[in-house]
């Protein structure tokens, strides 16, 4: 095993290679002149050094080739530190999603055993209609009631118990089931004490099992119950309940529609066999905004993503009706991309970091935040701007100095962001989720001024009851920060003005209504509703309708100055909050969407096209190059049938397409057995892709297979 693990970490030039050509006749040569090598004994701490060797240079140098090995294996450290940081807040936040219902579960559970007597306790869990949120729920539900040594937890599902016996099979098989070693998947059944054998489907089998061991619990649990058989159900809970005195059987349903449909499905006679109760579990679409707040727009996150990957990963989550692991895999699919290919993600970490080489110093300065930054500074036209254009630019030392301070400059951004989409969502300028506002904010950050958003009408437009709760809202924003985001408290200089200023409009504010509550009066502001009257004119017979403003009290007045001075403190706070415009945002922002969507979305159809309609893109011999002269007699065989099958009907006569490739193949291919070799090579071929399949109504025939 030492050696095969040792061969296994090795890679050789073939494993870069974009295809293979397989050759049987040379292979076969070459095979029985080379002799196998030597087998030497190798120790497992030999292993294990030479897999940590080869795992520091799973990365490759970048820049030309330029890069050095330790800042190669400082990029997959990196990426091994960000991933696992967010590895496991990602966990923490599944495990803590389905919290509570895992407890009422489990509460029930425990009740049901002392008040259940001649029924089975059954657990109805609603989990919506996004099925593949049912894996994560019942993974934790084995993992909280199988915890215990006296419990046995089994998960059916509607493609593996089929037919009565086969979930039987099933049941007793997972029920018995124990690991030998922690490192060995394998699974052992242990017979019973008696000596006695039993049929696999027999639940007397599971009865012996469980009886020395005091088993107090037997979960099976019914993942999608609705695609279950309907008589199968009633088959199964029946049985169960005459095993009952026996078998401690307790029932788990995950429903995607209502409790009410499944128990129209069942027989009469099975629903009355069973206690249950309803429990609602956590919505998908919850979950994934928890895990959006926490592993991609919290403050502390390593690695943004832009707006188009936010965008395609959401909505792949919508459109698809994926499950939570699909976008964590997207997730660490983009860390992975990021790191991998981007030598400047060593760059502003805020860690220790070792000196950039210069080839890391001119990379830098071919960005486009460096070029948006230079070109601000000479438009402001002053000296000290000049200066730091021209240091930017010359001085190599100032760069590096700058490339340091900028983590500084990106947890700040993150800051203001973050809260600019807080206040927004607190004065009810965002109708969207907080994900979606985030995605659109990363387009050109989260503007508070009037021209970008209606943060001052929605202000204007509140009622003098809901002002306190937003200056409340805000101010907290500022000193405690947002737990779910991980933003600390505000401590620059001009967020904690502002947060004296509002303090001091709401203590104001109070004032102002405590003072009308005692005059029996309501506050109202010019911008309110209720300060606009409408004015009835009659001239020459004719009535004139119009609108004017009501005459304001001096507590009017009042509020409407507070309404002014919050708007305008809030407006002007952040001015600009766009990711780009940051210096070397690209260290830490990845925004290409290509290479998830062609890992996520793939598309098979499109990539056989054109791997037979222009191998040489693949292979890049010198025989498959394309030329004027049309289809060529050196391209595979595959590939000419190809292009001959593009040519033909729905039926295809193989007679004829043996005609056209022999003329085509004779030009270089004398040997007609040799070519009738490569014809049917190459027809089997095609028939394994997918593009042809045999013909019923002609023997000699075959047809064209459509699929997307």
């Amino acid at each position: 095993m030492d050696q095969e693990d040792e061969t296994r970490h090795t890679f050789a030039q073939e494993d870069h290679q974009v295809a293979y050509i397989f050759d049987p006749d040379q292979d076969g040569e070459s095979r029985q002149d080379q002799r196998a090598p030597k087998r030497r004994r190798v120790t497992k701490s030999a292993t294990k050094r030479g897999g940590k060797a080869q795992d520091d240079t799973l990365f490759v140098p970048l820049l030309n080739g330029a890069e050095k090995a330790e800042f190669v294996r400082l990029r997959q450290t990196r990426f091994e530190e960000a991933w696992g940081m967010i590895d496991q807040r990602i966990q923490g936040i599944l495990r803590d999603s389905n919290s509570a219902t895992l407890d009422q579960v489990s509460t029930f559970v425990n009740d049901a055993a002392s008040t259940c007597i001649d029924q089975i306790p059954s657990v109805f869990v609603v989990t919506g209609p996004n099925i593949a949120s049912q894996d994560l729920l019942f993974e934790q539900l084995s993992e909280s009631l199988g915890q215990q040594s006296t419990s046995r937890f089994v998960r059916l599902k509607s493609s593996e118990a089929v037919t009565l016996k086969a979930a039987l099979k099933k049941t007793i098989r997972d029920a018995m089931a124990t690991v030998v070693d922690g490192d060995d998947e394998d699974l052992q059944v242990e017979g019973t004490q008696d000596g006695r054998r039993y049929l696999d489907y027999d639940l007397e089998a599971l009865e012996a099992f469980i009886k020395p061991l005091n088993c107090e619990h037997v979960f099976v649990a019914f993942q999608d119950s609705e695609g279950f058989d309907s008589s199968l159900l009633s088959d199964l809970i029946t049985l169960f309940h005459s095993w009952r005195p026996r078998i401690p059987f307790t029932l788990l349903f995950g429903i995607a529609t209502s409790v009410e449909l499944l128990q129209a499905r069942l027989l009469k006679s099975a629903c009355r066999l069973i206690y249950g109760a309803q429990f609602d579990a956590a919505q998908a679409g919850n979950i994934l905004e928890t895990v959006f707040k926490g592993a991609v727009a919290a403050a502390d996150v390593p690695v943004r993503l832009g707006a188009p990957l936010l965008r395609s990963m959401l909505d792949r989550q919508h459109e698809q009706v994926a499950g939570i692991q699909s976008f964590i895999s997207s997730l660490k699919y983009a860390y992975m991309c990021h790191f991998y290919a981007n030598p400047l993600s060593i760059l502003c970490s805020g860690e220790d970091e070792e000196a950039p080489q210069l080839e890391h110093l001119e990379a830098s300065r071919n960005l486009p935040s460096f070029r948006h930054t230079v070109e601000r500074e000479v438009e402001k036209s002053t000296h000290e701007s000049l200066e730091h254009a021209k240091a930017l630019l010359e001085n190599n030392e100032y760069l590096v100095n700058q490339i340091r301070s900028g983590h500084r400059n990106r947890q700040t951004w993150a800051s203001r962001f973050l809260r600019s989409l807080l206040i927004l969502q607190a004065a009810g300028a965002q109708r969207t989720s907080f994900s979606r506002a985030y995605v659109d904010g990363m387009v050109g950050g989260a503007p508070m001024s009037p021209e970008g958003s209606n943060l001052v009408q929605c202000i204007r437009m509140m009622k003098p009851e809901e002002l306190p709760g937003l200056l409340a809202a805000v101010i907290a924003i500022f000193r405690d920060g947002d737990g779910t985001l991980h933003l600390d408290p505000s401590t620059e200089e001009k967020d904690e003005q502002l947060q004296r200023t509002l303090e001091t409009q709401l203590e104001e504010l109070e004032q102002l209504k405590a003072k009308a509550d005692e005059e029996g009066t309501s506050l109202r502001s010019k911008y309110s509703g209720h300060s606009k009257i409408m004015r009835t004119t009659v001239i020459a017979q004719k009535v004139q309708l119009s609108q004017d403003s009501a005459a304001l009290r001096d507590q009017d007045k009042r509020l409407t100055e507070i309404v002014d001075e919050v708007t305008a403190a809030l407006s002007t706070h952040y001015p600009d909050t766009n990711p780009n415009h940051v210096l070397f945002a690209e260290c830490w922002l990845y925004d290409s969407r290509s290479p998830s969507r062609e890992v996520f979305v793939p598309r098979p159809r499109a990539a056989f096209e054109r791997s037979l309609g222009r191998p040489h893109d693949y292979l890049n011999c010198s025989c498959c190059e394309p030329d004027s002269q049309g289809l060529q007699a050196t391209l595979p065989a595959t590939s000419i049938l190809y292009q001959l099958y593009l040519e033909t009907g729905n039926l295809i006569n193989v007679a004829d397409l043996w005609s056209a490739f022999y003329a085509l193949v004779s030009q270089t291919e004398e040997d007609e057995r040799k070519a009738l070799v490569m014809f049917y090579r190459g027809l089997a071929e095609l028939r394994a892709l997918g593009f042809v399949k045999g013909s019923k109504k002609k023997v000699d025939h075959i047809a064209k297979v459509k699929w997307l």
